[in-house]
Formats: C-alpha cells, sequence, structure tokens
C-alpha cells in the first residue's frame, strides 16, 4: 500500500497487458478483468465527523482493516486482503461487485474496540477492462461508545472502590473506576436504552445512583459524567448539604446538540441516600435548567459548504466560510485547524500545524495573508468568529487532486467541539 500511489505508470501498463503475461490463470468463461487497488478511499467516520481517511491519514490507522470483493450476492467473499497487503491490482471473475471494508469486531462490551464497517456502492468488472474508479467507501463506527468522568470533587469524596457500572440494553456491562476514567468502553448496538449507575460511599455514605438514557444511537460517543450533587456550577468550594451524585450524558459527534444533562432527553432512576430530599422545596429545582451559556462551542458551514461530506472544487463553489459560536462567559480558549492532505503540507513554507489562533506567534502575518485572521483581532476571548477558507480553495486546486481534511477544533469553559471540513480537488 505504500507505494501504491506512486504506481500510476504501472498501473496503466496493466490495461495492455493480459492476465497469462501477468502469470494469472483465469479460466472461466466469461473472462476476467481487473480491478486497480489505489481507487479504494476509506473515509472512516464517528457518526457525522471524520476520524480519519486514504490517502491523507495518520500512519498505519487502516492497515488491519479488512476489504473483501464480494460478487453480487454471494456471501462469500471472492477476495479477500488487509488493506495494507493488498495488491495493487486484483484478477476478478467478469460480474457486479462490491467492495466491503471493516476493522475490529462487534463485541457485546469491551474496552478500545471500535468496529467499522463501510461497504461500496456496485461496480463492474468488464472483460479484459481494468476498473479504477469508484466512490470512497464510508466506514461507520457501528458500535456505542462510553466513557465516564468523574467530577475532581467527588473524586476527593468516594471511596477507592466506588465504580460506574455501564450496560447497553441487556448485554454484560463494564465497571469504571478512577483507574479507567477517560478510557473508552465500547458496547453492541442493538437499538437499546444506556443506563449507569453509580455504586460506592460518598463522604463515609453508601450512595447508588443510575442515569439511563432511553435512545442510544448506532456509532455516538456518550460521555458520562458524575459530579457531586449539591457541587456549585463552578467546581469551586466545598460539597456540603445533602451529599448524593448526580450525572448527566453527552452524545457527541451527532447531527443534532444535546446539553449536559438535558431532562427532556435523559431519564433518571435516582436513587439518593435515604432522607436526602428532606426539607426541600419541591418547586425549587436542584439545578437549574441549562440553556446556551451551557453549551460547548458551535461549529456550522456556510451554504454551498457543508460539513457532513465531501466538498468538491468546482466552478460552483466559490466561498468556503464556517461559523463559530462560544456561549460561555470568557469566550474561546482553544482554537486550532489541523490540515490533513496528501498535496498540501503548510510545514513546508514554515507554518505550524495544527494552526493555533489563540496563540498564532509567528504565524500572524500569513494566517492574515490567508485571511484566517484580520489585522490585530484577538481571538482568545472572542465569542463568534467566521473562519475563511476560501483562498484555500484556488491553491489546493493548483495542487492537483487530493483529499484535504481541515479539523476545527474549538473549546471554552463549557467545553470542546470538534469538526472536519473535506475538501476534494479534482
Amino acid at each position: 500500500m505504500k507505494t501504491k500511489y506512486l504506481l500510476s505508470l504501472l498501473t496503466s501498463l496493466l490495461l495492455f497487458t493480459s492476465c497469462e503475461e501477468l502469470g494469472f490463470n483465469i479460466t472461466t468463461d466469461q473472462g476476467a478483468g481487473r480491478f486497480s487497488t489505489s481507487s479504494i478511499l476509506l473515509d472512516v467516520r464517528d457518526n457525522s465527523n471524520v476520524v480519519y481517511n486514504s490517502p491523507a491519514t495518520r500512519a498505519g490507522e487502516l492497515d488491519d482493516f479488512k476489504i473483501l470483493f464480494f460478487k453480487g450476492d454471494s456471501p462469500a467473499p471472492e477476495e479477500s486482503f488487509t488493506y495494507s497487503q493488498m495488491p495493487d491490482v486484483v484478477v476478478l471473475p467478469v460480474g457486479t461487485y462490491r467492495v466491503v471494508a471493516s476493522k475490529g469486531t462487534d463485541v457485546e462490551a469491551d474496552w478500545d474496540s471500535p468496529y467499522y464497517l463501510g461497504e461500496s456502492k456496485s461496480f463492474q468488472i468488464l472483460k479484459d477492462s481494468i476498473t479504477s474508479d469508484i466512490d470512497p467507501i464510508v466506514c461507520r463506527l457501528q458500535n456505542v461508545m462510553v466513557t465516564v468522568e468523574f467530577d475532581p470533587i467527588l473524586i476527593s469524596a468516594m471511596s477507592e472502590d466506588s465504580r460506574v457500572e455501564v450496560k447497553v440494553g441487556d448485554n454484560a456491562g463494564l465497571n469504571f473506576t478512577k483507574a479507567t476514567e477517560g478510557r473508552a468502553g465500547y458496547f453492541k448496538y442493538e437499538g437499546n436504552s444506556l443506563a449507569a449507575t453509580f455504586y460506592g460511599t460518598v463522604e463515609g455514605a453508601e450512595t447508588v445512583e443510575t442515569k439511563s438514557f432511553d435512545t442510544v444511537e448506532q456509532g455516538v460517543h456518550y460521555k458520562i459524567r458524575f459530579k457531586l450533587h449539591s457541587q456549585d456550577p463552578d467546581h469551586s468550594g466545598q460539597a456540603g448539604g445533602d451529599i448524593f451524585v448526580e450525572a448527566s450524558v453527552t452524545p457527541v459527534n451527532v447531527d443534532r446538540e444535546v446539553d449536559p444533562g438535558e431532562d427532556t432527553d435523559l431519564g433518571d432512576d435516582e436513587r439518593p441516600m435515604e432522607g436526602s430530599d428532606e426539607g426541600k422545596d419541591p418547586e425549587t429545582p436542584d439545578t437549574p435548567v441549562p440553556g446556551d451559556d451551557q453549551k460547548a462551542p458551535d461549529i456550522s458551514a456556510e451554504a454551498p459548504v457543508t460539513l457532513d461530506g465531501v466538498n468538491v472544487i468546482d466552478d460552483d463553489l466559490t466561498s468556503c466560510v464556517l461559523n463559530i459560536t462560544s456561549f460561555a462567559d470568557g469566550g474561546f480558549t482553544k482554537f486550532e485547524c489541523k490540515i490533513d492532505s496528501n498535496t498540501l503540507d503548510v510545514t513546508q513554507v514554515g507554518l505550524s500545524n495544527p494552526l493555533d489562533l489563540i496563540n498564532p506567534g509567528s504565524d500572524e502575518d500569513a494566517l492574515i495573508g490567508l485571511g484566517l485572521l484580520k489585522e490585530g483581532q484577538v481571538v482568545k476571548g472572542s465569542k463568534e468568529m467566521k473562519f475563511d477558507l476560501t483562498s484555500f480553495l484556488t491553491m489546493i486546486s493548483a495542487l492537483g487532486p487530493g483529499l484535504h481534511n481541515f479539523e476545527l477544533t474549538v473549546a471554552d469553559a463549557n467545553g470542546e467541539t470538534t469538526k472536519t471540513l473535506i475538501l476534494e480537488s479534482k
């Protein structure tokens, strides 16, 4: 695979070379054709967001993907390879084919076990011809990803053996502890609910608390965060009053935004310590209803650009603008753009990658020249910004065919958001 993109001349020669001359022995009556594997491009996604793709990808990320060629409706593949070991040309009997790409196993519940699956559109293998043009294969996360976070105040108050059991549907669960905080668990998707139950001792009191999410979506990362119920929103000071834990569940990398702790979408089975509700005013909520001031930053694209697919650079794409909004007091605290391209390497012209618009440093003049910053503009602390990538359209078109990922990561006091803009030059 390392050299496949450097072998275009060889691929061209194969068009005029017979199977017999190449040493292949095909005896089917209908004959055989050839498929150029350089046309297999994998677009690996966590729901709507691109995780990585080919040929512009992190080294080795695609090597273990299984690539299977299925003829018609046959349940058995005609040929199969790993991505890193595919030959440059595959000889196949004439017929209608599809390519299936996968990585991982669809386990019930396990750590660090993402399962990706994608399938190409149907294409034809014709006698004595070579097929070298199919659409990119979109491989989506098939299972449910979960991480659990404990707020620092809760960590200091809970016992060492405290744990959170997470289950999706009726399948086996995983136990998240202090030691596994931040580690990703993966669960089989079966259209069921998600339940996270805290078991432990908090400041000497036995505590059990469950948070459930009624509608689980495939390929979504659910961030579950536990804290002391009486804790201040700014996470400062000491906890007081009734002591029990509460949790919020945030689905990320989905087309719709869901606020942490949004009660309209979350189903609770809360069981605080005995007597913890005594003396409370039932009309006074324990915590304020979250609004825009608790949302993580929003990244959206101005038409005709989309963040949900590949944007082909043509005569109709005359502008490329993203709108970024912070809802938090204090505005942006992080604003980075990582450029992943098979033809454009910004480091070769002295720029940093990722570009840091909060602390541009020596890149500032170049960022102004590219239209990404305005003269005297300070991004840190701002709450709205237009990120104009229009100048890149002509630049990367001039470099020839290729895929170009602009991964934008923006953070504020409410959290962090990452979106990827994909441009394709023909």
